[in-house]
C-alpha cells in the first residue's frame, strides 16, 4: 500500500505478516547484526520492487533473488535492474539529514548503479522513500568516510521530489548517471581462499573493514567467491564452490595460460580453415556472418566417463572499444570427427547462473554462439555429453 505524506515523498506500508515472514527468512544470517541488515534490506527491496514493477514490469532483483543473503551478510544495500539500468535501494534508520552508501555500491565496477534511492526503515514497518541520486552525482557530490568506507550525500545534494525520479529516467535516458570509476586487480584462487578462509569466521564481525577495499572489492566482484564467502561464514563446505576464471583482459595483454592453445596447434588444418564459418551456425545475433576475431584459443574438453569423448571450446575475442568485446564461443569436433556427439549440449549462462542461450548438437558439425559483453562481466559455458557436464567459468 501506497500513500503520500508530502507530494514529493513516497511512503509504503508493509503488512505485519510479511515483516514476520521476512524476519524468519532472515535467521540463516549468523550474527546479530547481518540478522538486522537481511531483515532491513528485505523489506525494503521487495516493496519497492513492486512498486517499481508497476510502470516497469520487466524490472528484476540485481543478482536473483536467490544471491541477495550473501549481499545482506556483509553490506547493507540491494539493487533493482530495469533493462540496463540499475537501481540501487539504501536503508537507513537514522534521519533524513544525509544519505550514507557503502563504497562497494559505488566503486565495485559491477556493482555501481544508474540511481540510488534513500529508504527509511521505520520500527512500525512503514518505509519513507524521500530522495534519490545518480552514481555521477554521488562520487562528485559526496564525503568520503574513511572509518566506514561510505559515502556520505548531504540531503541538499539529493533530488527530495520522488515524482521526478519516473520522468527522469523514462523522459532522459541518454543522460549520463555514472561516473568514472577504477578498476579492481585480479585475485588468484590461491587468495581468494585464503581470504574466504579467514573473513568466513562469524566472529569477524565486520568483514568489508577487515581488509584494503581493493582486495575486499576484488573478491566481492566475483559472484562465486561472494557466495562461497556467505556459505563459509554460515559453517557450510564450499571448497567445490571456488572456480577457477579464465580472465579474457588477460588475453588481450598477451597473457594466456598455456591450457588455452592456439587453434593452429590444436585443430586440423581443415578445421582451423573452417573455424567460426560453419553452415549450422546456432548463434545469439541475427547476423548472418561472424567476426574475424583478433585473438582465438581452444581447449579440449574430455568426457572421460561418457567413452572418452571429446569436444574442443573455441574462445574468440575482437575488441570494439576500451570496455568492449565482441565475444565468440564455438564447439566443434575434434580429430577427424565430421560431426558432434549428438547428446552434446552447450549453455550460455550470464554472470548470475541464469541461462542466456542453448542449443543442442543433434546432427551438426558445431555450435556457435556470439555475444557483446563490457569488462568486469562474467559468463559460463556448459557443456553436456553422455550426462557429464563441464562448466568454464570467465571475466571479460
Amino acid at each position: 500500500m501506497i500513500f503520500e505524506a508530502k507530494p514529493q515523498e513516497w511512503w509504503l506500508e508493509v503488512p505485519s505478516l510479511q515483516q514476520q515472514k521476512f524476519w524468519e527468512q532472515s535467521q540463516q544470517h549468523t550474527t546479530v547484526n547481518s540478522r538486522w541488515n537481511a531483515y532491513v534490506n528485505r523489506i525494503c527491496l521487495y516493496t519497492m520492487l513492486e512498486l517499481i514493477r508497476d510502470d516497469a514490469p520487466q524490472a528484476s532483483i540485481w543478482l536473483g533473488a536467490s544471491n541477495m543473503p550473501a549481499v545482506w551478510d556483509i553490506v547493507n544495500g540491494s539493487a533493482i535492474t530495469i533493462g540496463t539500468t540499475k537501481i540501487v535501494i539504501i536503508p537507513t534508520e537514522a534521519i533524513d539529514d544525509e544519505l550514507e552508501v557503502p563504497q562497494e555500491w559505488v566503486d565495485i565496477p559491477s556493482w555501481v548503479g544508474d540511481y540510488y534511492i534513500a529508504v527509511q526503515f521505520r520500527s512500525e514497518g512503514n518505509l519513507r522513500i524521500w530522495g534519490y541520486t545518480t552514481h555521477q552525482e554521488l562520487k562528485n557530490n559526496s564525503t568520503y568516510d574513511p572509518e566506514d568506507r561510505t559515502y556520505c550525500i548531504d540531503a541538499s545534494n539529493l533530488t527530495c521530489d520522488m515524482d521526478t525520479f519516473w520522468v527522469r529516467y523514462e523522459c532522459y535516458p541518454e543522460t549520463s548517471t555514472r561516473g568514472d570509476v577504477s578498476f579492481l586487480p585480479e585475485l588468484s584462487v590461491a587468495q581468494a581462499e585464503n581470504l574466504i578462509k579467514c573473513l568466513g569466521n562469524a566472529e569477524v564481525v565486520f568483514p568489508r573493514l577487515a581488509v584494503p577495499f581493493t582486495t575486499w572489492g576484488a573478491l566481492l566482484k566475483n559472484q562465486n567467491w561472494l557466495s562461497s564467502l556467505f556459505a563459509t561464514r554460515r559453517g557450510i563446505e564450499t571448497s567445490a564452490t571456488i572456480t577457477q576464471l579464465t580472465r579474457l583482459s588477460e588475453w588481450l595483454h598477451g597473457r594466456i595460460d598455456n591450457i588455452w592453445q592456439t587453434i593452429e596447434n590444436t585443430l586440423s588444418n581443415q578445421q582451423v580453415a573452417t573455424a567460426w564459418r560453419s553452415q549450422n551456425t546456432q548463434s545469439l545475433t541475427t547476423q548472418n556472418q561472424n567476426p574475424i576475431f583478433t585473438i582465438n584459443r581452444v581447449k579440449i574438453l574430455d568426457f572421460a566417463s561418457s567413452g572418452n569423448e571429446q569436444v574442443a571450446l573455441l574462445i574468440g575475442i575482437l575488441p570494439i572499444s576500451d570496455n568492449e568485446v565482441t565475444i565468440g564461443v564455438e564447439i566443434r569436433p575434434i580429430d577427424n570427427a565430421v560431426y558432434l556427439p549428438n547428446d552434446v549440449q552447450v549453455r550460455l549462462l550470464d554472470e548470475n547462473g541464469d541461462e542466456v542461450g542453448q542449443a543442442n548438437a543433434l546432427v551438426t558439425q558445431t555450435i556457435q554462439f556470439q555475444f557483446g559483453g563490457q569488462q568486469s562481466e562474467m559468463f559460463s559455458i556448459e557443456v553436456t555429453c553422455g550426462g557429464q557436464v563441464i562448466t568454464e567459468h570467465f571475466v571479460i
